[in-house]
């Protein structure tokens, strides 16, 4: 707000006359990032940001290549970090060094699009300080034409002044708190090449020596590891636990009894992986993603029928992005029609099988897997 004042004597009275333009107030934004041997993707990072970021934070948790030095052409705000697995703590570092309005964390093999940051400015012209946290998209996995199938609300910005915590020495979160608004701006995941696959499991086993009790969010993500290293039985043994603490978050509960599914799969014993599935009932309506598994399963047993219900189902399913559960985007759609399609064709009811392929085709026109369909049954038409 600024204020101009002009004075005139006008019979022996000094008249002062205020004019008062008003300003909006544009928030700022501190761009927090722990780092370690990133020189492959670190400057698309920070590149993308640029223009956004009023201040970059760089935590540095013991490069041996060139990431300080490219982190450099963009900041000066650059810290060292002694590594103690443990990413709260390193996060929670970078915050603690910045200065402005909101903290916005990001990972190093993340971008933010074009079209994303033309909407990011445009937040930042509008968002009130009384606003908390801002939600914005996470799309991690994407298809053969970059639609995202994989895709989650995460808390992205952060108003410094709330001193928000980052907590789990793994998979670390914040929860948030006040005022939280929904942003469609996403954050694009671009990794070019895979982290060390053992590094979580190496983390928690660690933690396990030491003797940390795990909270009941760890328990969750300890046994998905051991379900990703394969330890089928381990894992069951975890989840199971996790869920008999009771004290799960709702869209963990349902992830723990879809991965006791799995494991019970890789295990050849199908009516306990059927079972667990169903058993997510208990927390909440049917998940598209649950039901596309349970129609997949019974696919898999020539049992056509439940099949055909269960992707039914999944097309009725109510897509809630807000829920903060992984969202893969696909079983709402393009994946319970091209299974149908699948289906109604293993009955030879080929009039119906076409159909539902013609409504995969209008999710995505150049899948191969619809494009085959599509000539064979145009073969089927020409007998």
């Amino acid at each position: 707000m600024i204020h101009r004042l002009s004075g005139c004597y006008n019979n022996h009275f000094f008249y002062i006359h205020t004019y008062i333009i008003l300003v909006k107030y544009m928030i700022t934004i501190s761009v927090c990032m722990i780092v370690k041997n990133e020189e492959d993707v670190l400057g698309r990072a920070l590149k993308s940001v640029q223009g956004i970021a009023d201040e970059i934070i760089i935590v540095d948790t013991g490069s041996t290549d060139s990431t300080k030095e490219i982190a450099s052409s963009y900041t000066n705000k650059i810290y060292d970090f002694e590594w103690c697995d443990d990413f709260s703590k390193a996060r929670n570092y970078s915050f603690s060094k910045a200065t402005k309005d909101y903290c916005m964390w990001l990972d190093a093999d993340d971008v933010i699009l074009e079209e994303d940051q033309k909407e990011f400015m445009k937040l930042k012209e509008t968002l009130s300080l009384d606003t908390s946290v801002v939600m914005m998209r996470y799309n991690t996995h994407f298809d053969n034409n970059g639609k995202p199938i994989f895709t989650y609300y995460r808390e992205r910005l952060l108003k410094r002044k709330d001193q928000f915590y980052w907590e789990g020495f793994v998979h670390e979160v914040i929860s948030p708190r006040g005022k939280v608004i929904y942003s469609d701006i996403a954050i694009t995941h671009k990794k070019l090449k895979a982290a060390n696959p053992h590094r979580n499991l190496m983390i928690f086993k660690n933690k396990l020596k030491d003797g940390v009790i795990f909270s009941p969010r760890e328990m969750f993500y300890y046994a998905r590891e051991l379900y990703y290293h394969e330890y089928y039985d381990e894992a069951i043994s975890e989840f199971k636990r996790f869920l008999n603490t009771h004290q799960g978050w709702r869209e963990n509960n349902i992830s723990a009894c879809q991965f006791l599914g799995y494991c019970y799969y890789q295990k050849n014993d199908m009516q306990q992986a059927v079972s667990w599935l169903l058993n997510s009932l208990c927390y909440d309506v049917p998940r598209a993603e649950v039901c596309c598994d349970l129609g997949q399963y019974f696919y898999e047993l020539k049992c056509y029928e439940q099949a055909i219900f269960w992707y039914a189902t999944a097309l009725s399913c109510q897509r809630n992005d807000e829920s903060g559960a992984f969202i893969s985007p696909d079983c709402y759609d393009y994946i319970p029609y091209m299974q149908l399609c699948l289906c109604y064709d293993a009955i030879k009811d080929y009039k119906t099988a076409k159909f539902y392929n013609d409504m995969a085709g209008q999710c995505k026109p150049n899948d191969p897997s619809y494009l085959h369909n599509k000539h064979y049954f145009e073969k089927i038409n020409e007998k």
